[in-house]
């Protein structure tokens, strides 16, 4: 559970990383307000 956690976050900082690189971060602004929203929903 741990090392899949960690992977997932390996893998959301390289693609924000890239994201930031590529398209000016754009792309993760978006996915970080899909992220707060779910979180909100399961309040």
């Amino acid at each position: 559970m741990i090392k899949a956690v960690a992977i997932a976050a390996l893998v959301l900082a390289a693609t924000c990383l890239a994201d930031q690189q590529w398209s000016y971060g754009q792309y993760t602004d978006a996915a970080l307000r899909l992220l707060r929203e779910i979180k909100h929903s399961f309040r």
